[in-house]
């Protein structure tokens, strides 16, 4: 069976507070003063278009490194009578997901592939009915059984950067921002040939992300009330 074309749509996330680096135009005006170069623009060595470039690949390198607990999202689909395939939102990290069945308000199982293939070898032969388990192969969602209707489904999962929108900023705390501009004056220093410059602000990119990630580590090692957790899976 196909994948279905489904959408996910994410939930309402609660924002966190942002004085200084509330918007690109913010962030930009940060590496502008760590450059002094005078006023960046779409013209400029380096230009607006590259920082924000820049920017970006810093906050997705955050998601990719570390596993910040904020780093967590929300998002819902609806299936489809009879389909048991859905693409994953476009930003899912991979690692540890939960699925909830938001209309009966009950949490779905997971299994392993290997686990699902062994006790489903033919889903779209199975009878159509509310999906109970559920299993994650590469970027696609498998249900067990195939929805007999329309079910709300959500999915917790790790976000990977690749937003909605790429210059979605508010979902990091502002010490994150500060992070962010450090690494797009380094770049820009690189730019210019700036080496030793360049290396200054590497250097307190590097460090100050190593710290970031040493500090959230603690805390979700605290909230699990220091035990490794424990995945359970049928079969």
């Amino acid at each position: 069976m196909a994948l279905t074309t489904n959408t996910w749509t994410q939930q309402s996330a609660v924002a966190f507070n942002q004085a200084t680096l509330s918007t690109t135009q913010n962030l930009i005006d940060e590496v502008q003063t760590n450059i002094q170069r005078g006023v960046l623009t779409a013209n400029t060595t380096p230009s607006t278009g590259q920082i924000t470039n820049w920017l970006i690949r810093a906050k997705e390198k955050l998601m990719e490194q570390f596993g910040f607990t904020w780093k967590r999202k929300f998002s819902y689909t609806d299936t489809t009578a009879s389909y048991y395939r859905y693409a994953l939102p476009a930003d899912f990290a991979g690692g540890g997901a939960v699925l909830r069945d938001l209309t009966q308000n009950e949490r779905l199982s997971p299994m392993n592939p290997i686990g699902f293939d062994t006790d489903y070898p033919d889903v779209a032969g199975s009878s159509n009915g509310a999906p109970e388990y559920y299993c994650i192969k590469d970027r696609e969602l498998w249900l067990s059984a195939p929805a007999d209707g329309t079910y709300r489904l959500e999915l917790e999962y790790d976000r990977s950067g690749s937003d909605s929108t790429a210059e979605t900023w508010d979902y990091l705390p502002e010490a994150m921002l500060f992070k962010l501009t450090d690494y797009a004056t380094y770049r820009g220093f690189m730019l210019l040939q700036d080496w030793t410059a360049a290396q200054a602000f590497k250097g307190e990119w590097s460090e100050s992300t190593h710290e970031g990630s040493k500090t959230d580590s603690k805390k979700k090692w605290a909230t699990m009330n220091y035990m490794i957790p424990n995945w359970h899976y049928k079969k």
